[in-house]
């Protein structure tokens, strides 16, 4: 008989699964759930994994299912996809344009196909956009995020030795979160999630915030990654300038608080380590000094493949550019992006980043002439998304997140806002979910 936490989990994720046909909010919130650990990874999960049960699979086809029949209660707007939903096809298509443009597919590449896992987040981001239309769905969109990372947190302070490999945190949380850096990246993009989240809520909800934020400085620390530093440093400073006036104090003294538990909970190895960043040319280590001669490989690389070499095919492809970097990995999304999928890919890849920060000032702008509740909720909302991107951004600059699931909620959740913004205007917003037969305005 399995342990009782696996049964436990099953009538959770049966509850999931059904009740994402009756609202499919609940089956985002159960993805989202599953995207932050894998039961197969868990103890308890070990005694079904003979079953082969596909969680993810299933939750996205019931969740596609409550679509359907709800279908014509969403209020995504009167138009399916809106102009930044176009961008993300692109995105898509390029990928698999690739494949006849770019180098024959490697042996490496065929364990995780990138054409595939972009094909199926995109579906996901498609459920996201028309189902997360209202300033009350992103806030529960919200909390399930935090408390996923809550999760990875108690997991990351309870790990056992056995997973810190030199020094550093892996194999804690999701598929997406078994490289340090990218467990790392994703938790940075959330610390403004929890922070506008604390800033909304309620003492309960303050409560779960501040263990929330503690748990997920003390499991970047844990990870010693020299990329979320940068995107540490970035996300301060955006959220700083962009801090509403009234709130200013409150976000520096909430930053400096945040500052000095962190540096409490590092150790004299997380700052040398981290030194590597700013020291001199001559003084680097072989990793750093490795990327940049990479780097400097991927212009001769994307001049003579302007069209990319294939999505997945970097790996195998930059050793003849760079010979003594054979099968290593860019260590830049961007270089990927535009070493894999071309100057087509690095295009829309940046339009995407670009369109998700134009959306978002607006639905900032915008939001103040509405009711305090939708005001404050998109508004605050608008806020936690931007500095969240500007983390993943400045991450990208020193880490591959092109395939990596989280990057890409944070380029599609500004559509939401856009849709609940025209909900707000209209109307439509008086009641969670899709309670509403009428739609708003597309974004």
């Amino acid at each position: 008989m399995p342990p009782i936490k696996t049964i436990l989990f099953l009538l959770v994720f049966a509850v999931a699964c059904g009740g994402a046909l009756w609202r499919p909010m609940i089956g985002i919130i159960g993805y989202v759930a599953l995207y932050h650990f894998s039961p197969g990874g868990q103890w308890w999960g070990q005694s079904i994994a003979h079953w082969g049960i596909r969680y993810y699979y299933l939750i996205a086809v019931f969740t596609g299912i409550g679509i359907i029949f709800h279908y014509g209660r969403l209020r995504y707007g009167k138009k399916v996809l809106a102009g930044h939903e176009w961008l993300l096809l692109a995105m898509v298509g390029i990928m698999w344009l690739s494949l006849l443009v770019g180098l024959p597919r490697h042996e490496l590449s065929l364990f995780d196909p990138p054409e595939i896992k972009i094909t199926k987040i995109f579906i996901f981001l498609m459920f996201l956009t028309h189902v997360v239309t209202t300033g009350r769905d992103m806030k529960i969109f919200f909390w399930a995020i935090i408390v996923g990372s809550i999760f990875i947190g108690y997991q990351a302070y309870t790990a056992n030795p056995h997973m810190f490999t030199t020094g550093r945190l892996n194999g804690i949380g999701g598929p997406d979160f078994r490289e340090a850096n990218f467990l790392a990246a994703y938790l940075v993009a959330c610390l403004p999630i929890i922070a506008v989240q604390f800033i909304m809520s309620g003492r309960i909800g303050k409560a779960v915030c501040l263990v929330a934020g503690v748990l997920t400085v003390n499991t970047i620390v844990l990870t010693r990654s020299r990329g979320a530093l940068v995107g540490l440093a970035a996300g301060a400073i955006v959220a700083l300038l962009a801090a509403p006036k009234r709130y200013r104090k409150i976000i520096i003294v909430g930053l400096i608080v945040a500052a000095i538990g962190g540096y409490a909970l590092t150790d004299p190895g997380y700052w040398e380590r981290a030194e590597t960043i700013t020291v001199k040319e001559g003084e680097r280590g072989g990793s750093i000094e490795g990327r940049i001669d990479m780097w400097k490989a991927s212009v001769e690389m994307l001049s003579d493949r302007p069209f990319g070499v294939g999505a997945g095919n970097f790996m195998s492809a930059i050793g003849d550019y760079a010979g003594g970097h054979k099968v290593r990995d860019s260590h830049s999304t961007f270089v990927r992006c535009y070493g894999e999928l071309g100057v087509q890919g690095i295009v829309v890849y940046l339009l995407l980043v670009l369109g998700a920060m134009r959306i978002l000032w607006r639905v900032n702008k915008e939001s103040k002439n509405l009711p305090k509740p939708d005001r404050d909720a998109l508004g605050w909302s608008s806020y936690g998304i931007g500095v969240g991107l500007i983390v993943f951004t400045a991450c990208g600059l020193t880490m591959t997140t092109l395939y990596v699931e989280g990057p890409w909620w944070f380029l599609a959740m500004p559509v939401c806002l856009a849709r609940a913004l025209e909900n707000a205007k209209s109307g439509n917003a008086k009641r969670p979910g899709i309670a509403s037969h009428s739609k708003g305005e597309n974004p």
